[in-house]
């Protein structure tokens, strides 16, 4: 249990790191800085794509569920195998809930760092078109 706990705020720290960057990221953009922006950019979506596959479902859970409900038991067949099946299922499910929490996280920092390449593209295209009016 205590690696899951460790895994679970490991990734809460990095969606923390991840949502600093867009911050810093977002404030280059309303300063006019496109280059700076950019350049934080660059690899930004490639490092959250590899994030997202690291993550798994957590064995720990299971298992200290599975252990839990099996040593809360009376008897082997009346108590300690039912408790021991619903214990791993009630550990799946936290496991799941919480690993989709940060995924859904995770998506919605994956969203913005797209929404900022297209507001970065389109920047250049108006500063194009503005170079081009002007000569």
């Amino acid at each position: 249990m205590a690696n899951f706990l460790d895994s679970t705020a490991d990734a809460k720290n990095r969606l923390g790191e991840y949502s600093e960057r867009i911050f810093r990221i977002e404030a280059h953009i309303r300063r006019g800085e496109r280059r700076a922006a950019r350049k934080r950019l660059d690899g930004f979506l490639q490092e959250l794509e590899d994030f997202a596959n690291e993550m798994e479902l957590p064995v720990e859970t299971v298992v200290v569920g599975a252990q839990l409900g099996f040593f809360s038991g009376g008897s082997l067949l009346r108590g300690r195998l039912p408790g021991a099946l619903v214990g791993a299922t009630a550990g799946w499910l936290f496991g799941q809930s919480v690993i989709q929490q940060q995924r859904l996280f995770l998506y919605e920092i994956i969203d913005r760092v797209v929404q900022l390449y297209e507001v970065l593209n389109e920047l250049d295209r108006q500063a194009l078109e503005s170079a081009q009016a002007s000569s």
